[in-house]
């Protein structure tokens, strides 16, 4: 399982998989199909929570092909009661963009940025 870092979406730390690894995070939380983008930020197509990561972010996930054609490469993953990553004093966690490309029933996918956050 291969590990990256970590990132901050809507206040709360995501650890960053192999876009196959969903299956090893097995635990209710918070996932999303997400892209490294070039600028350091993260395209997400999907966010959800659900009772069990393992059993939702998986190939037969609704928005999965939708990710895979627009380049995802990762599956951003937050555990329902994970702590904050510790930070050494006087150091500041940076936030890079996020910007999302969610699938819409109703159009080709809904697109937008979330405004970047600082700890």
């Amino acid at each position: 399982m291969a590990m990256g870092a970590t990132v901050m979406i809507d206040g709360l730390w995501f650890i960053s998989l192999h876009h196959h690894d969903g299956r090893f995070a097995r635990g209710a939380g918070r996932f999303a199909f997400s892209r490294r983008d070039p600028d350091g930020g993260r395209t997400l197509f999907c966010l959800e929570e659900t009772a069990d990561i393992s059993r939702a972010a998986l190939p037969t996930h609704d928005a999965w092909s939708h990710a895979v054609t627009r380049g995802m490469n990762e599956v951003l993953v937050h555990l329902a009661g994970a702590r904050a990553p510790l930070v050494p004093d006087g150091a500041r966690l940076e936030a890079p963009p996020v910007r999302f490309d969610f699938l819409d029933a109703g159009r080709e996918g809904a697109v937008g940025e979330l405004e970047s956050q600082a700890a």
